[in-house]
C-alpha cells in the first residue's frame, strides 16, 4: 500500500472509524506510521446491539492500543425525519458535521476517510444516476477541504487481502449485505458485471474518472474567467448579472447555472431564466428556496427573499431629533445658499409647507406625488418605469411624507409642492447619505 506524503509528516489526523475492513485496514496503517493522530467514532442507532456493539469494539481497540477516542450517539432516524432527508443523507450530515466539530475544537489538522477504489466506482453510478452532471461524474476527491482519503489507491479485494495478511480485526456490518440502499444494489448487481468484462474495471474506470475532474478544472478556469467579465455588485451588495455579456457567452445556460448555482437554483430554473430572456419578459422574476432573480433591462439582479423591504416607518417631531441621523440625513432647517442642484440626494424645501410630524416609510401600490417641474400628479410606480429604476432597486426607496403627502422621494425627486418658489421665506436643506 502507498505511503502516507511526506508533506504530512507534521500534521495531526483525526480518522473515521466505523470498526468495518476498510477503517481498519486505514488504522493498522497509521499505527505502523510516526504520525500523530486520534479516531473518531459514529454510533448511528440504525441496528440496534450490532450498532452499540461496533462502536465498543472500536472504543476497546483504541484502548487496548493507548488511541485517543472519540466517541457520538446520533438518533439519525429522527434526524432524517426532522430535516426530511433520506437516512443516508443524515447519517452524512451528521458524521461530517460532527468530525469537522472535533477537527476545529482539537485543532486536528486532517480528516482521513477510508473510501477506497469500489468506493469512487459506486459513487460515479450513483451520481450518474442522479443526472449530476461532470461535477458528481469525477466522484470521491483525494484530498479536498482538509479531508483526505489515503486509499483511494486500492479497491476492497486489495483490503481483504491487507487484512487477512496481517491478521486486522474488524467488524462486518451487516447492512452491508442488504440491497435496500442504492450504493449496495450498485456493489452487489451492477459493479460484478463490469469485473466479467474487466476485472480491472474499478482502476480504468478511475482513470477515465481521474481525466473527467481534469477536464472539470480546465473549464471551470474558462468559465470563471467568463463568470468575472459579465457580473458583478450592485450598491445593495446584491449579484447582478449582463446579460448582453450572458448572451454572447459560448454557453449562456452553463454560464447562467455557474454563476447563481450556489444560490439553490436547479436546472429547471436555469432553462426558464434563460426562455424568459429570450422572450424579452422585463419585470419577470424565478425564485429558487431563499432567493430570487429579477429580470431587469440589461441586467439579472439577484436578492434574498424577503429582503427587499426595510419596513422603515420613522416619526419624526422636528428636525433636532437624533433620528434623523441615524438613519442618514444632515438637515440645515435655515438655509441661505444655493438652492438648485442635481445631486439627487439633496433636497431644498419650502419650510412653511412644512408640518411635524415628519414619516420616512417604504412606497406603497397606489402612492402619487407631483414631480418637481410637473402640475399633474403621477404615481410611483410610474415614475420608476419612465426613470428606468430597476425593481430591485425601487424595493429599496423611501419617502419622506408630510401627512399624506410624498414631499421627497428620497434621492430621485421632491414634490412641486414642496418647491421653493418666490413666496418662500425659509428654506429646509436635507441631504440624504444612507443606502437607498
Amino acid at each position: 500500500m502507498e505511503s502516507i506524503a511526506p508533506d504530512y509528516k507534521n500534521k495531526t489526523f483525526l480518522l473515521a472509524v466505523s470498526g468495518g475492513m476498510d477503517s481498519m485496514a486505514m488504522l493498522y496503517l497509521f499505527q505502523q506510521s510516526k504520525l500523530k493522530y486520534a479516531v473518531a467514532n459514529v454510533n448511528f442507532n440504525l441496528r440496534g446491539d450490532e450498532s452499540d456493539n461496533d462502536s465498543l469494539f472500536v472504543e476497546d481497540y483504541c484502548n487496548q492500543h493507548n488511541i485517543r477516542f472519540y466517541g457520538a450517539n446520533f438518533d439519525t432516524n429522527k434526524y432524517s425525519n426532522t430535516n426530511g432527508i433520506s437516512t443516508q443523507m443524515a447519517a452524512r450530515d451528521l458524521r461530517y458535521n460532527w468530525f469537522s466539530e472535533i477537527k476545529k475544537v482539537n485543532a486536528f489538522d486532517n480528516i482521513v476517510i477510508a473510501h477506497h477504489l469500489d468506493d469512487q466506482v459506486e459513487t460515479f453510478f450513483i451520481n450518474l444516476i442522479r443526472g449530476t452532471g461532470i461535477a458528481g461524474m469525477h466522484g470521491i476527491s483525494k484530498n479536498k477541504d482538509s479531508i483526505i482519503r489515503p486509499l483511494l489507491f486500492t479497491n476492497r479485494d486489495g483490503i481483504e487481502k491487507f487484512i487477512e495478511e496481517y491478521k486486522i480485526p474488524y467488524r462486518e456490518d451487516s447492512s452491508n449485505s442488504s440491497d435496500k440502499y442504492q450504493r449496495n444494489y450498485i456493489r452487489h448487481n451492477i459493479l460484478p458485471e463490469f469485473k466479467k468484462l474487466r476485472p480491472d474495471f474499478s482502476s480504468s474506470l478511475n482513470k477515465s474518472i481521474n481525466q473527467l475532474k481534469l477536464v472539470e478544472d480546465y473549464s471551470l478556469f474558462h468559465i470563471e474567467s467568463e463568470i468575472k467579465n459579465i457580473t458583478s455588485k450592485d450598491k445593495n451588495n446584491e449579484l447582478v448579472i449582463n446579460i448582453d455579456g450572458l448572451k454572447n457567452s459560448y454557453s449562456p445556460e452553463l454560464i447562467l447555472y455557474y454563476c447563481i448555482k450556489d444560490y439553490d437554483f436547479q436546472e429547471s430554473h436555469i432553462k426558464n431564466i434563460i426562455e424568459l430572456i429570450d422572450n424579452n419578459k422585463i419585470g419577470a422574476i424565478v425564485q429558487s428556496s431563499n432567493f430570487e432573480l429579477l429580470i431587469d433591462r440589461t441586467l439579472l439582479i439577484l436578492n434574498t427573499k424577503d429582503s427587499s423591504k426595510n419596513n422603515t416607518n420613522s416619526s419624526f417631531s422636528s428636525f433636532n431629533s437624533e433620528g434623523w441621523k441615524t438613519l442618514g440625513f444632515e438637515i440645515d432647517d435655515n438655509y441661505k445658499g444655493e438652492y438648485k442642484s442635481k445631486d439627487t440626494n439633496l433636497a431644498f424645501i419650502d419650510a412653511d409647507k412644512i408640518e411635524f410630524p415628519l414619516h420616512i416609510r417604504n412606497w406603497n401600490n397606489g402612492d402619487f406625488f407631483y414631480p418637481l417641474g410637473m402640475k399633474n400628479r403621477k404615481n410611483i410606480s410610474d415614475f420608476f418605469i419612465d426613470n428606468k429604476i430597476s425593481r430591485a432597486d425601487k424595493n429599496n426607496i423611501l419617502l419622506l411624507c408630510n401627512g399624506d403627502d410624498i414631499v421627497w422621494v428620497i434621492g430621485h425627486r421632491i414634490d412641486n409642492r414642496y418647491s421653493i418658489t418666490q413666496q418662500t421665506t425659509r428654506i429646509i436643506k436635507i441631504e440624504y447619505n444612507g443606502n437607498n
